[in-house]
């Protein structure tokens, strides 16, 4: 089995590598025709796997597909060639959800996730480790991420007391595996705000000790919201350099448009400070959260949104109905077969932010003309969002819009038929198969567990289900993404839901055409045909050609974001548009 740490490790290790960071408004630079023959070009152009001969590229666009020998005859002798050796050739990736800002600072954090870290002792001793390394000074802060409470071995949990013990003199906090909480130590809680006694926020989670007042470490939901909003991160002399790191990631993964998936008003500032600065070489689309709609309306007004400038495009309004099935935070219709985060009986989660808010969040958004992606992982909480969408746009689609599930996870058929009828996109999440999928069994019982992410019945009923790995909860790794939805492998052993599998044509759709669709930009990119956008990525193999349990293996060759390679070839990567 894929093991996660060694992922991550590939992950980090890109983030040295070059990249240009130079980018243009106007049109890429005419540097003549480029035909790409020599091995299989899956175009991604209708419902069963369609191949061309060659492809021809000028000016960033993709101007004929079709047979070598007519590619070759209209480039007019001015060509360059590129033989693809065997290897193949695909529209490139379109992330349906991620966290693009987390991708800046990642590289500052420590990775404790489990393996190796399997226990509290052993995420204690990766933060010493790194510590030491970064000769921290008392005071100084120190973060880590991938804490996973499922995963602990004899309900032993990373607690406060636990990093006071071995850091006493340090603000200590480790980010929850799911990226809706964290685990803070007593310098830490002072830092961002937290107080024995404090009262729990609506829609939040806060671990006690058994006084009932104290605080335990863990804190979840909007209960994390204090220290979210101030986590330190790039500074405006550091935030082009993170950017270019970040990138890497994605462009490492094939990746030629991300998400920055709940963007507050300081990040869409930065964001928009890198992009004039000429600092994305791939397209970033940026959902505000809802709660700083209304500031960022201020300097942003909603006819701003849904178009690129210099890279960058405002997607529409993000909406948290709930937590992660993981954490124990998702909103569910039936109790957690195994209590709540504390131990609660008949514990169902609940709403991530106030059900009030959230509805006139939605019609507000849907006034402005904006799209909204709301986080719904249990099936209550996907029960509301039909209910707030009905409440905003009637027994239809939003005019002009298009709604998405984000996650999605534990829909029911008959929520699956109302989708249908509502319009509402599906972005599910495979990835959870394998690496949470043990947990889920054990929270949710098998039946419901292996009907999570189903990927076959939503095609089944017509839609168009997208795919994502809400990086960082998992890697950035297209292949593994396209693996699991496949093979629905348990991390155990054994495969979760074996119905819901679906074919690698199916699974690939998920990441390039019907990802573009989810975006409206399916007439630009998703898929190779003239016209569109010459964003392509080179794979080591063909995903539909090889054994299904070999598509994890399969290698991002080289990434091209339209017409220049910007993965691993940096000094092509310069101005594009």
């Amino acid at each position: 089995m894929v093991r996660l740490t060694s992922l991550l490790s590939l992950s980090v290790a890109l983030l040295v590598a070059g990249c240009g960071t130079e980018r243009e408004a106007a049109a890429p630079a005419d540097s003549g025709a480029l035909v790409i023959t020599g091995g299989p070009i899956l175009t991604m152009e209708g419902e069963a796997p369609a191949y061309v001969e060659a492809i021809l590229v000028r000016d960033g666009r993709i101007v004929f597909a079709g047979s070598k020998a007519e590619a070759m005859r209209q480039g007019n002798g001015a060509t360059v060639f590129r033989d693809l050796e065997g290897k193949t050739l695909l529209p490139g990736f379109i992330d349906p959800h991620s966290h693009f800002i987390d991708s800046m600072s990642l590289a500052d954090r420590v990775n404790v996730s489990a393996p190796p870290a399997a226990n509290a002792q052993a995420i204690l001793a990766e933060l010493k480790k790194a510590a030491a390394a970064r000769n921290l000074k008392p005071g100084e802060e120190l973060l880590g991420w991938g804490y996973d409470e499922n995963l602990m071995p004899g309900g032993v949990l990373l607690t406060r007391d636990l990093l006071d013990e071995a850091f006493p003199d340090n603000p200590v906090a480790v980010i929850h595996v799911s990226m809706h909480g964290a685990v803070l130590n007593s310098r830490a809680m002072e830092r961002y705000g937290y107080a024995d006694g404090m009262a729990t926020p609506e829609g939040g989670f806060i671990q006690r000790k058994p006084n009932g007042r104290d605080l335990a470490g863990l804190v979840m939901e909007t209960a994390y919201m204090p220290m979210f909003a101030k986590l330190p991160g790039p500074t405006p002399e550091t935030e082009v350099e993170a950017a270019r790191k970040g990138q890497l990631l994605y462009a490492a993964a094939g990746i030629t448009t991300a998400q920055e998936g709940a963007t507050h008003a300081p990040q869409v500032e930065q964001l928009q400070r890198i992009a004039r600065a000429g600092g994305l070489f791939i397209d970033v689309v940026a959902y505000p959260f809802i709660t700083d709609l209304e500031t960022i309306w201020k300097t942003n007004p909603p006819e701003s949104f849904g178009r690129y400038v210099n890279g960058l495009k405002l997607g529409g309004c993000k909406i948290t109905g709930d937590g992660s099935p993981q954490g124990k935070t998702a909103w569910f219709t039936t109790p957690y077969l195994t209590g709540g985060p504390a131990g609660e009986t008949s514990y169902r989660g609940g709403p991530g932010i106030p059900p009030d808010a959230m509805k006139a969040a939605m019609k507000a958004c849907y006034d402005r003309g904006l799209r909204v992606h709301f986080h719904a992982n249990g099936d209550a909480a996907i029960d509301f969002l039909i209910a707030a969408h009905r409440e905003a746009a009637g027994d239809g689609p939003a005019p002009g819009l298009k709604t998405v599930c984000i996650h999605c996870q534990f829909i029911r058929r008959d929520q699956i038929e109302t989708f249908k009828a509502l319009g509402i996109v599906p972005a599910l999440f495979t990835d959870h198969t394998f690496f949470f999928g043990d947990t889920h069994i054990a929270n949710r019982g098998l039946a419901q567990a292996s009907f999570i992410s189903p990927m076959k019945a939503a095609a089944e009923a017509g839609l168009r289900p997208t795919n994502h790995t809400d990086a960082f909860v998992v890697p950035i790794d297209q292949m593994m993404t396209v693996w699991t939805a496949v093979n629905r492998p348990l991390r155990s052993g054994g495969v979760l839901g074996p119905d819901q599998r679906i074919t690698p044509y199916a699974a690939l759709k998920a990441i390039t055409i019907d990802a573009a669709a989810q975006y409206g930009e399916e007439a630009d990119k998703g898929s190779i045909a003239v016209g569109k956008r010459a964003d392509l990525v080179i794979l080591s193999a063909d995903p539909t050609a090889v054994d299904p349990m070999a598509i994890r293996d399969i290698k991002v060759v080289e990434t091209i974001k339209d017409g220049r390679t910007i993965w691993p070839q940096a000094a092509e990567a310069g101005a594009r548009r």
